[in-house]
């Protein structure tokens, strides 16, 4: 369940007002959901999870019900401080770290700075080795009046084709969980903060991302769908290739959002991966 404040005096940091959901004890185990997602994502996850680990799910800003400045600093650098403050604040420290898409990029990049938070990786088709924006998220990186014009048009109304954009398996595209996703955009501040957030991301060059890979040093368990539409499985073999400590996961029927489509196949998996170490 979200965790409220708790009377700290403390000044607060912009991670302190971070919406998150935290169940069950154990090992630490942090959720990082990919870009127009939150927390949502893992719902069919945290439960089966929080049976083995204390499961911690944030709303990266500007997603979900964290707050949706309008003049954020949403550089990947700037939201991967942003994990570790919170991490730091939530007492996740040695914590596994699983990452989808988004998510798996900032879990990445936190590795690599911060690998006394990091104890282990769990990615989910990651965006890391990125050669272009996904298509969907296009219109909302035009400069200016284009941008907002954009935001505005492009309310929860989108969120089924999306969805069909990113899931292998419609089946899974059900009313709870397109309400579920359109309900932080009903807000228009988010959707231009969204945008925003579009607008500041930078596909790093090939070479710098194998710099950042041979930084990583944890043990790490790469999951893909093998229908991946942004993402597709080249991208996890090119990894894999330059992650020799990981292990490879490649699931049948599967889209860019694993944990979504295959929740029971990818507890299991996350599971048997963390139990041994």
């Amino acid at each position: 369940m979200p965790q409220p404040n708790t009377g700290d005096r403390r000044p607060k940091t912009a991670s302190e007002t971070w919406f998150y959901q935290e169940q069950g004890h154990g090992p630490p185990l942090l959720l990082l959901h990919g870009l127009g997602a939150s927390g949502f994502s893992w719902r069919d996850n945290l439960g089966p999870l929080s049976r083995h680990f204390r499961v911690v799910a944030p709303d990266i800003p500007p997603h979900g019900q964290s707050p949706a400045p309008l003049d954020g600093d949403y550089r990947l650098e700037a939201l991967a401080q942003g994990v570790a403050d919170f991490m730091e604040r939530r007492s996740l420290r040695e914590a596994a770290v699983a990452g989808n898409s988004l998510g798996g990029g900032l879990a990445l990049l936190l590795a690599r700075e911060r690998p006394d938070l990091v104890k282990s990786l769990i990615l989910l088709a990651p965006a890391a080795a990125l050669t272009r924006i996904p298509l969907i998220f296009y219109p909302l990186r035009l400069p200016g009046r284009l941008g907002r014009m954009a935001a505005v048009l492009l309310g929860p109304w989108m969120i089924p084709l999306a969805m069909r954009y990113m899931y292998q398996r419609w089946e899974r595209i059900t009313p709870a969980a397109v309400a579920g996703y359109a309900r932080p955009y009903l807000d228009l501040r988010r959707r231009l903060a969204l945008g925003r957030l579009c607008q500041c991301l930078e596909l790093r060059p090939l070479d710098q991302v194998e710099d950042l890979l041979q930084g990583i040093q944890q043990p790490c368990l790469l999951i893909w769908g093998a229908k991946d539409r942004i993402l597709p499985p080249s991208q996890g073999e090119w990894l894999r290739a330059r992650l020799p400590q990981a292990k490879w996961r490649l699931l049948s029927q599967v889209g860019h959002a694993p944990q979504e489509e295959a929740p029971d196949a990818v507890n299991k998996i996350i599971i048997d991966f963390l139990h041994p170490l």
